[in-house]
This record gives C-alpha cells, sequence and structure tokens, in this order.
C-alpha cells in the first residue's frame, strides 16, 4: 500500500519535473534569443537613425551650398536679391533658421563698404565681439588682414538684423577661412551661441554654423565671400528623438570630436541618459571637418513584450508540451513580421531621401549621386537645367498652391517629352534638371526646343484661370569636366536664356 502510494505521488512529480524543467529551459534560451534579437534590432535601429541624421546634414548642407553658387554665379548688382533666393533655401530645409552674407571687406575699402550698405540699411555699422570681451564698433584686426562681414540675412527680422555688420576677429575663424580657401569645402562651427539670442554670454549654446565658402567666379580661386547656414542643434535631435520614440525607448546622446570643441563638446543628451543603464551602441558620424559620436542606450535588455512572450512559454510549459511548438511558431512569426516592417520602413525612408514629395521626381540628394557616379565612370552626357520662367507672380497671384499645382503641371508636361533613359528631377524650388543621353547638338537643340514649346502651349486652370508658363533652360555636353564644372556651365546657359528673353534655348559650346 505504501509502495502504490509512493508511486501515485512519484509518477506525477518525475511528470511535472520533467516538464517543469522543458518549460524552464524552453523559457531560458527563449529570454536568451529576445535579448540577442533585441539587441541585434537596437544596433540595427541605432545605424538607421545615424544615416537620417547624416542624410538631414546632408540636405542642409546643400540648401547652404545653393545659397552659395547664388553669389558665385550671378553679377554683384543682383546681390540685393538674395533674400527672394534665400527664401526658396531655407523654406526647403527643417532645421535650417537663418542663411547669411558675409562679404570680404579689406580694411582699405571699410568706409566705402559701410557707406554703400547703409543705402540698404542706413544704421549698418561693422563690430565684433573678441573672446572674452564685448561688443567692439569698428575695425580692429591686426595686421591689416580683411574681415568677412554681415551683409545681407534672411529672415529679415528684429533679432536677425542684429547680426548686420558682424564680423569675427577670433583665430579660430581665421582658421576656417583657411581650411575653406585649401580644401574648397564647407565647414561646421562646434556649438555656439546665436547672436540672434543674444549678447549674453550665460545663455545655451543652441546653435552650430555652416560656412560655405564663396569664389570669384572669374578664377574660382579668390575667396569673395561666407555664406553662412544657421542651424539650431535642438531642432536636430528633437527630431532624432521623434524618430526613435516610435520605434524603441531609447536614450541619446550626441558628443562633438571636432577642433575647439573641448569645453562644451556635448551638443545633445536626452533627459533620461544619465539614469539609463543597458545596451550601448556608439556611432560616429562624418562631417566635412569634424566628426560627432553618436551614442545610443537601450534601458530595456528585453521589452516588457517579450518578457510577455517569455512567460507565456513557461505557463505553456506546465499546461500542455504540445503547446511549446505552437509557441515557437508564434515567436518565429513575430519575429519575421519585425523584420519585414523593418525593411519596409527602411525602404520608404529611402524612398523619401531620394524623391521630392511634391513632384514625385528625383531630390538633388539623388541627383548628386547620378552625377557623381557617371563622372566617376567618366561617361559622356547632358546636364540640363531649367526653371519656370516669372514663377514668383504665380506664387504672388495665386498662392503657394497655385505654384505647387504649376511645379506639378511642368513635371507631369516635361515628363511625356523626355527621351527613353533621361533622369528627370527637381533640384529645389521651381528649379529642374535632366540628365540625358542626348549628346549630339543639333538633335539635343531640337529636343529642348521641343519640351520649351510643349511647356509653352500647355496651360492648367488655376482657381478657375486658365494659366500658362515658359521655361528658360540651359545645357551643357559633358566631354572632361568635374561636377562642378558641369554645374556652373548649365546653370551659366540657364542664365543666358533667361538674359535672352526667356522661354528660349542655350547650349554650352
Amino acid at each position: 500500500m505504501t509502495l502504490t502510494l509512493e508511486k501515485k505521488w512519484l509518477y506525477p512529480l518525475i511528470t511535472f519535473t520533467v516538464t517543469a524543467l522543458i518549460a524552464l529551459c524552453v523559457g531560458y534560451f527563449s529570454y536568451l534569443s529576445q535579448q540577442r534579437y533585441s539587441q541585434t534590432l537596437f544596433e540595427n535601429l541605432a545605424e538607421r537613425q545615424t544615416e537620417v541624421l547624416a542624410e538631414f546634414i546632408g540636405s542642409d548642407l546643400d540648401h547652404i551650398g545653393a545659397g552659395a553658387n547664388f553669389f558665385h554665379a550671378t553679377d554683384r548688382d543682383e546681390w540685393d536679391h538674395f533674400p527672394i533666393f534665400a527664401r526658396q533655401v531655407v523654406g526647403a530645409s527643417q532645421t535650417l533658421v537663418t542663411l547669411q552674407w558675409m562679404e570680404r571687406v579689406e580694411e582699405a575699402q571699410v568706409d566705402q563698404f559701410v557707406a554703400n550698405t547703409r543705402l540698404q540699411y542706413p544704421n549698418y555699422q561693422i563690430y565684433t565681439i573678441p573672446k572674452g570681451g564685448e561688443k567692439t564698433l569698428g575695425y580692429i584686426m591686426p595686421a591689416e588682414e580683411p574681415i568677412f562681414a554681415a551683409r545681407d540675412i534672411y529672415p529679415r527680422n528684429a533679432s536677425n538684423e542684429s547680426v548686420l555688420g558682424f564680423y569675427s576677429s577670433r583665430p579660430r575663424f581665421q582658421l576656417v577661412v583657411d581650411n575653406m580657401r585649401i580644401h574648397h569645402k564647407p565647414s561646421l562651427s562646434d556649438k555656439v551661441r546665436l547672436i540672434q539670442d543674444g549678447l549674453d554670454s550665460s545663455l545655451e549654446r543652441d546653435g552650430i554654423l555652416v560656412y560655405h565658402p564663396v569664389f570669384d567666379m572669374e578664377t574660382n580661386q579668390r575667396l569673395i565671400g561666407v555664406v553662412i547656414g544657421v542651424i539650431r542643434t535642438s531642432h536636430y535631435f528633437e527630431g532624432l528623438m521623434v524618430r526613435t520614440a516610435a520605434e524603441q525607448k531609447l536614450e541619446v546622446k550626441v558628443v562633438d570630436l571636432g577642433f575647439d570643441a573641448e569645453d562644451d563638446p556635448v551638443l545633445f543628451e536626452s533627459d533620461n541618459w544619465a539614469t539609463t543603464d543597458g545596451l550601448e551602441v556608439r556611432k560616429v558620424l562624418d562631417l566635412p571637418n569634424r566628426q560627432w559620436a553618436i551614442y545610443f542606450r537601450l534601458g530595456d535588455k528585453v521589452t516588457a513584450n517579450d518578457l510577455l512572450i517569455v512567460h507565456g512559454i513557461l505557463f505553456g510549459g506546465f499546461v500542455i508540451a504540445c503547446l511549446l511548438s505552437y509557441i515557437a511558431y508564434l515567436q518565429v512569426r513575430a519575429k519575421s513580421n519585425l523584420e519585414y516592417q523593418l525593411a519596409q520602413r527602411t525602404k520608404e525612408l529611402q524612398f523619401l531621401v531620394e524623391h521630392d514629395s511634391l513632384t514625385g521626381l528625383y531630390s538633388r540628394h539623388a541627383f548628386n549621386q547620378f552625377i557623381a557616379t557617371m563622372v566617376e565612370e567618366d561617361r559622356r552626357f547632358t546636364l540640363i537645367g531649367f526653371d519656370v520662367d516669372k514663377f514668383k507672380l504665380v506664387n504672388d497671384n495665386f498662392g503657394h498652391a497655385g505654384g505647387d499645382e504649376m511645379l506639378i503641371h511642368v513635371a507631369r508636361t516635361v515628363e511625356q517629352c523626355l527621351e527613353p533613359g533621361d533622369i528627370f528631377i527637381r533640384l529645389g524650388g521651381d528649379e529642374f534638371g535632366i540628365i540625358s543621353n542626348v549628346i549630339e547638338r543639333d538633335t539635343l537643340n531640337t529636343y529642348l526646343n521641343h519640351i520649351c514649346s510643349t511647356v509653352f502651349a500647355s496651360n492648367i486652370q488655376i482657381a478657375e484661370q486658365a494659366v500658362c508658363c515658359s521655361l528658360s533652360i540651359g545645357a551643357a555636353i559633358r566631354e572632361h569636366d568635374s561636377v562642378e564644372q558641369l554645374i556652373h556651365s548649365a546653370d551659366a546657359q540657364m542664365y543666358k536664356s533667361k538674359n535672352a528673353g526667356r522661354n528660349t534655348v542655350s547650349i554650352a559650346e
């Protein structure tokens, strides 16, 4: 009787023990798998967010470069139109808040420069703020060095106009100028306190400056000024946190590794960074003249949802052994679904980066990749640039919504005229470009005149009015030109078409 009772309890105990051990083993290994999977997702997410930040910064560099090209490619008499051009540039960026023109002025030219500028700004005067000092009026540079004085700014408001007349007398600015003069590339500053916020040294440093050199049109060697783009770093990193918060609970810290950032290298630190302890990944973002280290930290090695799945596995193991296979199936399906969603979102993000949201055409970012690849392969092709003549009148008369309808109409009309294999791009504002395989001059002339006449002959209904437009087209056939030379040549031909009365085609010799 005693033996029977022992077996009665022994077999259930053995069954329970074996089942419990299996459930514990499955639960333990499932926990490790979720931990590894969370780490993989975390690393992929950190990599993707770093790429997103790089794309946003690259886009702003392109926008600021467009502002620099305005002064490089236009006559001095046209420089007063800078705010009109800058409005389109700043409006196309989510993070660029100010664009300013710093004109080179020799010591002997200071008085005449100030007098000329006062015709537009009666209270204009040059000033500087020495390191550790107060606002100082007038020219104070040693050794008769030239200055780069703020001549124009967009947007023109009370806080921005306080910048007019400012020039930097600090050695680090001279180092930036020397670097741009030698390398012909833009430079980024460390974290700075914006003059627009005030001159109080206790104010938070909430900006970075992007310096883009402007060289003379004739030799492309003499530095005639600098276009400065003002970017609030909080706009970059708050946007980064918004994008990551939708994925997983991440903490982010960004550190400037570049020159002169030692005194305050932390560009951004999320609120809970110091109190969060968990997985950490470090990514380095390479910028034109400096590097940023981006640290991502994941507080929970396994999410609450993953823990719930593990508990479900344990409970299922105690209930019935066959349920384990079903739970494993759910695990695999959930994992595959997450990976598919991640791949789809990455694909959607890549599409948004490479395409213009209004017209669906390729964007300037994609244009830079296309043309760089074709030049690197030393291929012959034609770069065509055009914009809509007197597009500002459309915006003025019908509003920006009407202007957008006109841009879409132009895009759809030109698409119908394209040769097979041609790449159609919206470069920004009302400016478009085509990378064409048509390289025979007469054929190209016929091709472009067909586009020009087709657009001119078409019209669109805006606010119950039939509206038509024309194009000024410029083109350059590449032989062995660099990217910059080719773009400059096409731009020059486009302006030649405008000067010739618009609605015409000009092809570089």
